[in-house]
């Protein structure tokens, strides 16, 4: 079994329906992600874009376990983000929260704390969990305010 090169878990006050929502719905996904104010479903695809209208990523959707497991490629259009890898989200309800795992498969660079993919993913769960257990934007940009 291959491990991956990123892991993280955050918890949420939330239901697994509203979660799994969160995470599918491109038309809400502008109102928490951390970068990209805009997110559009095309076919298999999320297509996000940064505040200047430019496409910032890819996601195809590689396979789906309704409501427990979403794995997508992870396709970066900015400026040394790398070589396209995979993510995988885990979900699994405990009493009145979810779990959420992030795992993130083949990096071609080193994942250093604080930086880069490590610091991304933590911005993108902040958002996702404040507006979950909130219903308030939040983007945790390095700029700290809503695009």
């Amino acid at each position: 079994m291959t491990q991956p090169d990123f892991m993280m878990q955050t918890f949420i006050r939330c239901t697994r329906d509203a979660l799994w929502e969160a995470l599918t719905d491109a038309s809400r996904m502008g109102t928490w992600h951390f970068m990209s104010p805009r997110v559009e479903q095309q076919g298999d695809t999320l297509v996000y874009y940064t505040p200047d209208n430019e496409v910032m990523m890819q996601a195809r959707t590689l396979a789906l376990d309704p409501k427990r497991r979403i794995e997508a490629s992870f396709e970066p259009h900015w400026e040394g983000g790398g070589a396209p890898s995979r993510n995988v989200f885990l979900i699994d309800e405990e009493g009145p929260h979810c779990r959420l795992t992030v795992e993130h498969y083949d990096l071609t660079f080193p994942v250093v704390p604080g930086e880069g993919v490590h610091d991304g993913w933590h911005r993108w769960a902040a958002g996702l969990k404040t507006w979950l257990e909130t219903g308030e934007a939040a983007r945790f940009n390095e700029a700290g305010a809503l695009a």
